[in-house]
C-alpha cells in the first residue's frame, strides 16, 4: 500500500476493519469508507478526518479511487465491490491488505477457535513490556491501545489477530504462530471439522525453518494438526506436568523447573493457557520475564470480554463477546466461579442462523447454566434462505427448556428491560452476550436505567 493514494473500506466499521483502514490514514493515505449502519467507532473514525458513508451504493466508487478493500462479510453482488471490479480498480480483501502492511516486518499471528483476541491483547502487553514497539491488529478495543483495535509502531514486529474464516490466515507469512485451539466452527464456509483442520495444516506449513509455532498439547484437534509438523514446536499444558511450558494454579513451569507466577485481573481459569502463551513469546524474543508478567497482571482485558459497564438496578453489568458453545460454557463457568454461585441472567443473542442451526445441542447445554436465559433473535450473517427455514430462536429456547434450563423469547429492548425490573430480586449478574449487536443493549439499559416498568406493581 502505497502512502497519499485514496483508499476505499468496504466494511469499514468492522472491528478488524477500521483498524486496517486508520493505519492506512495514519501513515498517510487518503481514506473513506462505507457501512451497513453507523456505530461508535464510524464517529471515532469521523473525528480523524475519515469519510465514511452509510449504507452501499455504486456511487461511492470514483475512478480517483486506487485501491477497495473489502471484508470477507461483503456479498461479492455488493454495488460497490461491483464497480469498482468493472472500471478496474484493484480490489483487495481485508487479509490482502493486512498481508500488504506485514511486508518486511517479522509477522506474529495469533489463530485459533476461542481466544484469540485475549491472546493478541497479552501478546501486545508482552511486546510493549519488552519495548518491542510493535504495530498490532486484533480483534477488539483495548485499553493498552487507547481504546482502539490497532497499534502503529517503528519496530520491527508485527502482531495480528489471524481469522481462518475463508482460509484468509493463509494470506499472512508468519514467523510466529501461536495456535490455542482448534474446534469445528464456521460451517457455513468449511465442509466439515477435517476441512476446517486441514486449513490449519496448510497455514502451519507456512511457517518458515527459522519459525516457531506455539500450541496446546492438550486439544486433541491440534495434537492432529501438528503430527506431521517437523518445524521448531513449542508445547504448552496445565495437564501434562512433562510437556515443555506447563501451568498449574498460578505456577509456571518449564522443563521441570518454575519459571514465574501469574497474577491476572482477567477471571477464568482459561486465561492462565492465555497468558501463558504471552510467557513463551516473551521467551523467544527475550523479553525480561519479570517485567512480562508484571505487565499481564496489570493487563484489563478486551472491549466485551467479561466487560463490566455498568450498573442496571444495581445489578452488575458485564458484556461479552462469546458465540460459539465452548466459549459459552467456559465464559458462564468462569461468572459462576467469581461471583460465588450468584443468580446469573444471560441474555444471548445467537450470531448467525447456520452456526445457530449446526450447534443448536451444544448451545442448549451452554446456555442452561444460566440461572435465567434470555434469547431476543438471531444475528443474521452470511446466512442463506434455506438457513432461515431451518432455525429460529424459539427452536433453540425450546430445546434450552427442555434441557433443564430456564429460557425466554423475548425481542423487545424494551420487554426484556421490563422483565429484568420484574426479576431483579432473582437476579444478581447480568450478561449481555453474542457476537452480533446486542452490546448495544447495554447501552440502552444503562441509559434507560430510571424508566417506569409499565407493568411492574412498585
Amino acid at each position: 500500500m502505497q502512502k497519499k493514494e485514496r483508499i476505499h473500506c468496504i466494511g469499514i466499521g468492522g472491528i478488524g476493519m477500521n483498524g486496517v483502514a486508520q493505519i492506512l490514514f495514519d501513515k498517510g493515505s487518503q481514506v473513506t469508507g462505507s457501512d451497513i449502519e453507523d456505530s461508535p467507532i464510524l464517529e471515532d473514525m469521523r473525528k480523524k478526518g475519515i469519510k465514511i458513508f452509510i449504507g452501499h451504493n455504486e456511487d461511492y466508487i470514483t475512478k480517483d479511487i486506487a485501491k477497495i478493500i473489502y471484508t470477507s462479510a461483503i456479498p461479492e453482488n455488493n454495488p460497490e465491490l461491483v464497480k469498482a471490479k468493472k472500471i478496474g480498480i484493484p480490489v483487495f480483501t481485508f487479509a490482502q491488505a493486512v498481508k500488504a502492511i506485514s511486508d518486511n516486518l517479522y509477522t506474529i499471528a495469533v489463530c485459533g477457535t476461542h481466544g484469540k483476541t485475549t491472546i493478541t491483547g497479552m501478546c501486545a502487553v508482552a511486546l510493549l513490556a519488552g519495548d518491542k514497539d510493535p504495530t498490532v491488529i486484533i480483534g477488539s478495543k483495548i485499553n493498552e491501545f487507547g481504546g482502539a483495535s490497532y497499534r502503529v509502531g517503528n519496530g520491527k514486529y508485527f502482531l495480528v489477530e489471524a481469522c481462518e474464516y475463508k482460509r484468509n490466515f493463509l494470506n499472512f507469512d508468519p514467523d510466529i504462530i501461536i495456535m490455542s485451539n482448534i474446534e469445528a466452527d464456521h460451517l457455513d464456509y468449511f465442509k466439515d471439522i477435517e476441512d476446517y483442520k486441514n486449513a490449519y495444516k496448510e497455514f502451519i506449513s507456512k511457517l518458515p525453518n527459522d519459525g516457531f509455532l506455539i500450541t496446546n498439547a492438550d486439544d486433541k484437534n491440534v495434537r492432529d494438526v501438528i503430527k506431521d509438523y517437523k518445524g521448531s514446536l513449542i508445547l504448552f499444558s496445565e495437564k501434562d506436568k512433562n510437556c515443555e511450558w506447563f501451568i498449574q494454579d498460578n505456577q509456571i513451569y518449564k522443563n521441570g523447573e518454575k519459571a514465574g507466577e501469574l497474577l491476572l485481573n482477567v477471571p477464568g481459569d482459561f486465561n492462565r493457557l492465555n497468558a501463558l502463551c504471552a510467557v513463551i513469546l516473551g521467551q523467544i524474543l527475550n523479553i525480561e520475564r519479570e517485567k512480562l508478567l508484571a505487565a499481564l497482571s496489570s493487563y484489563k482485558g478486551a472491549w466485551r470480554r467479561f466487560e463490566y459497564i455498568g450498573d442496571f438496578m444495581g445489578i452488575k453489568l458485564i458484556s461479552d463477546y462469546a458465540h460459539h458453545p465452548t466459549a459459552i460454557t467456559k465464559t458462564l463457568s468462569a461468572a459462576k466461579q467469581k461471583f460465588n454461585d450468584q443468580k446469573i441472567c444471560v441474555i444471548y443473542q445467537p450470531h448467525q442462523f447456520n452456526r445457530t442451526r449446526h450447534f443448536i445441542n451444544e448451545f442448549s447445554e451452554s446456555l442452561k447454566i444460566a440461572d435465567i436465559c434470555i434469547i431476543p433473535n438471531i444475528y443474521k450473517v452470511r446466512d442463506t434462505a434455506e438457513d432461515f427455514k431451518k432455525i429460529s430462536a424459539a427452536d433453540l429456547v425450546e430445546l434450552i427448556n427442555k434441557k433443564g434450563g430456564h429460557a425466554k423469547l423475548i425481542s423487545e429492548y424494551e420487554d426484556i428491560r421490563e422483565f429484568l425490573i420484574q426479576k431483579r430480586k432473582e437476579i444478581d449478574i447480568i450478561i449481555i452476550m453474542g457476537a452480533g449487536d446486542i452490546w448495544l443493549f447495554g447501552d440502552y439499559l444503562l441509559k434507560n436505567h430510571d424508566l417506569k416498568c409499565s407493568v411492574c406493581e412498585d
